[in-house]
């Protein structure tokens, strides 16, 4: 019996550092580990509802044209998927409001009307990876994104407004759901700064 419990402290002992282990692993850039280990009451987190309070701009435009998304070469390296589909899903429900001529990135190209630049800068993000999620659950903290944005006039070179969107989930949540709300942030953050855009730029076709 004495052996017995031997073998269950040890087996307890390895299990627990292996969930260490697997959240440690979770992928984050550097200067993410405070915020990963904030609880979730403190993140300000955008949502569709606060982003259509933003007041709209006093210019309407035909255009809306992308700059190519600057961000750190860590999250470049760490992220290069889920950046994809933030962008893949900010420029499609961008589109779905036909409100502009035009959405697309900026090549350069001289179009019809009037055209507004939006360059795009992540400077920090986080997504808990499916091993953290599962092993350590809500011991893997928060996944968040923050979205810089910068609205120029593309025919003065004005900047018209800059303004960041910050967006993270629960940790209990998520853990709850297994990962499925660290996995969507991306499409899910792509969603709220498009509705931001279709807010705050008058389009007309």
């Amino acid at each position: 019996m004495h052996l017995y419990r031997k073998r269950m402290l040890c087996f307890s002992m390895l299990v627990a550092i292996f969930a260490f282990c697997a959240c440690a692993g979770g992928q984050k850039t550097t200067a993410a580990k405070d915020e990963a280990t904030k609880p979730a009451a403190e993140s300000k987190s955008a949502t569709l509802e606060s982003v259509q309070q933003a007041k709209p701009l006093n210019t309407s435009f035909n255009n809306v044209l992308f700059e190519e998304l600057k961000t750190t070469d860590v999250i470049k390296k760490d992220y290069s998927e889920a950046l994809g589909e933030f962008e893949k899903s900010v420029v499609s429900n961008l589109k779905s409001k036909n409100a502009f001529a035009r959405v697309e990135r900026d090549t350069g190209a001289k179009l019809p009307g009037k055209s507004l630049r939006v360059g795009v800068k992540i400077p920090d993000m986080r997504i808990a990876s499916f091993g953290a999620r599962f092993w350590g659950g809500a011991l893997a903290g928060n996944s968040f994104m923050n979205v810089e944005l910068e609205l120029v006039d593309a025919a003065s070179g004005k900047v018209l407004r800059t303004e960041t969107i910050s967006s993270s989930n629960n940790a209990w949540g998520a853990a709850y759901a297994f990962g499925s709300s660290d996995r969507s942030l991306p499409t899910d953050m792509g969603q709220v700064v498009a509705e931001y855009l279709y807010t705050v730029v008058p389009g007309k076709k």
